[in-house]
This record gives structure tokens, sequence and C-alpha cells, in this order.
């Protein structure tokens, strides 16, 4: 390959990774992102309500269902990039009347519930 080809490659890769990351600071986000890596260390049966609060802070959505206590952390990311995928997701926590961690799972959003009027408007 021509040296001016080689160039010409490396530039136009320099401009879509820094383009990438001028557009992740323009996308729109509400609620609390909690990554795989974070809802793996929260282990049932051993982890306590402070501690899920130590990490994340205070759920917006609490719940109880069957005497035992949900939590939700809602999600949303839309993104300024055309084409990429969006984000509507909330991470739940189930704990026992023991206050220890039952369940931990991610589910689908709620559209409309975000708090954020944009996001809503989006039905997101």
């Amino acid at each position: 390959m021509k040296k001016s080809n080689m160039v010409a490659v490396a530039a136009a890769v320099t401009l879509m990774i820094s383009g990438c990351s001028v557009m992740s600071k323009l996308d729109a986000t509400s609620g609390a992102e909690v990554t795989q890596e974070t809802l793996k260390s929260f282990k049932t049966g051993k982890t306590r309500r402070e501690d899920v609060i130590a990490v994340l802070g205070h759920p917006p959505q609490k719940s109880e269902v069957l005497g035992n206590e949900v939590w939700t952390y809602p999600y949303t990311r839309i993104t300024a990039m055309p084409f990429a995928p969006n984000v509507s997701e909330s991470t739940v926590f189930e704990f026992g009347k023991n206050g220890l961690l039952l369940k931990a799972y991610k589910s689908g959003g709620v559209p409309g519930k975000s708090g954020n009027p944009m996001l809503d408007a989006a039905g997101m």
C-alpha cells in the first residue's frame, strides 16, 4: 500500500474514533447505569440493602411483592449517533425479610417513566 493511502486510512480512522467520543458526550441519559460487572459483584444471600445503597445510592423505586422488598434502578440512554442503539433497562434487586439479597437482574425499562420529559416524549 502506498504511504499516502496509509496516511489517508489512518486519518479516516482517527476521525471516526474521535467523532464517536464527541458524540457519546452528546447522549441523553437518565437514571443509574449498572454495568454487568457491578451487578455480578452483589452476591445472593450475602449482599445487604446497605451494600447496594453504598454502590448505587438509594433506589428511585421501591415496592413489595409477596413480603419481599423490590428495588428498581431504571436507566435510559438515547444516543446522539444515528443508527446507534438506544438503551432502556432497569436493574432490579429483590431482598428477603432478613434484608439479604434474593435476586439481582436486568429487565426491560418502563417507557415514559424516566422522569426526564425529553426521554418520556421519545417513549424511552
